[in-house]
């Protein structure tokens, strides 16, 4: 079996690939007390029978990452006898394993869980790594840990089931990854964005294996996100504002795509960014399925959320801007640098 092992501060695990991952998860299994399936409905639908554990059903929908939700995990974990020689597996998208994480890292005060992400998302990005986190009034993931998985599971042809609105979710991190790391994946991905929504495996799986292969060597430079990690940002400080802003109506690629069109028009007008570079990553951005229409955001709940933004620091608002395609660094801006570009940035 194809894997990556990442060599996070906090402890090494693997990320396995391939069509066969259930029975490796399976074996795992055989060295805990007990094992629970944690997944929202549809995806335990379509692929919980290929883990003979029970399964703990939560309702799909980023509304679910949330502290009552936490407390219903908690209570439910407790009454089934899980204990800290228990194994959680965390089967979905973001929401899941974000929430199944963060429960993880506090119940019995850590137990082990692992990843099997469904989504391209979470294949490519949240399954990876240890964030773990819920949303609250005042912010996205404003509530969270740094949590590593005891191993992450990765079968890309589970994506076969996903509508394109959550291949375009996943296309926003894939593209991310190209621009803040690798021009080779950024120049694949862009000249292959039909072959992800025909799911082209011979294209597809490689695609997710690089991103994960970045992820896991940033993760294990910088696990807790003060350095390094911070380029993984980039199209986030504007996409978490859209999410919010919108009323978290765009799911969290949209919303990255967004954001990632935003940042760059930001450092060109900055002059960070070439014409030819920001023109490249805008071809390649359109050529998602996704509407880049910005009129129906408030600029001052926009700036709000940027205010409030739990990257944050030294009072002013933090950007992760492309100097080229490839290579990313932190901008920290004030209010008023930001509103002085405005207009020119969410032109439609």
């Amino acid at each position: 079996m194809d894997r990556i092992v990442v060599q996070a501060p906090s402890g090494a695990y693997n990320i396995h690939f391939g069509r066969d991952i259930w029975q490796q998860v399976q074996q795992m299994a055989r060295g805990y007390d007990q094992a629970l399936v944690v997944s929202d409905k549809n995806v335990a639908a379509l692929y919980g029978h290929r883990l003979p554990f029970p399964i703990s059903p939560l309702e799909p929908g980023e509304g679910t990452k949330s502290f009552e939700t936490i407390a219903a995990l908690v209570d439910d974990w407790a009454e089934r006898g899980l204990d800290r020689y228990s194994l959680v597996i965390a089967l979905g998208g973001g929401v899941v394993g974000d929430l199944v994480g963060l429960t993880a890292s506090v119940y019995r005060r850590g137990i082990a869980y692992v990843q099997i992400p469904t989504t391209l998302v979470a294949q490519v990005d949240g399954g990876v790594g240890g964030k773990t986190g819920i949303n609250t009034p005042r912010g996205k993931n404003l509530v969270g840990t740094f949590y590593q998985p005891w191993g992450v599971f990765i079968d890309p042809s589970v994506l076969s089931t996903l509508p394109d609105r959550e291949i375009t979710n996943g296309l926003g991190e894939v593209l991310k990854y190209g621009v803040v790391n690798d021009p080779a994946l950024f120049e694949v991905v862009r000249g292959h964005v039909d072959a992800f929504y025909e799911l082209e495996l011979e294209v597809v799986a490689p695609v997710i294996r690089r991103c994960v292969e970045i992820k896991g060597e940033i993760v294990a430079a910088d696990e807790r996100d003060r350095g390094l990690r911070r380029i993984l940002n980039h199209g986030h400080t504007f996409g978490h504002a859209i999410e919010k802003a919108a009323g978290y109506r765009h799911n969290h690629g949209e919303a990255v795509l967004m954001g990632m069109l935003l940042e760059g028009r930001l450092a060109h007008l900055l002059g960070l960014l070439s014409s030819a570079d920001l023109a490249a990553i805008e071809d390649a951005l359109f050529r998602v399925k996704l509407d880049y229409s910005f009129a129906h955001l408030d600029k001052g709940e926009m700036i709000s959320a940027l205010i409030h933004d739990k990257k944050n620091r030294k009072g002013s608002i933090s950007f992760i801007l492309p100097r080229e395609i490839g290579r990313a660094e932190e901008v920290l801006l004030s209010v008023e640098d930001v509103e002085k570009y405005w207009d020119e940035v969410i032109r439609g």
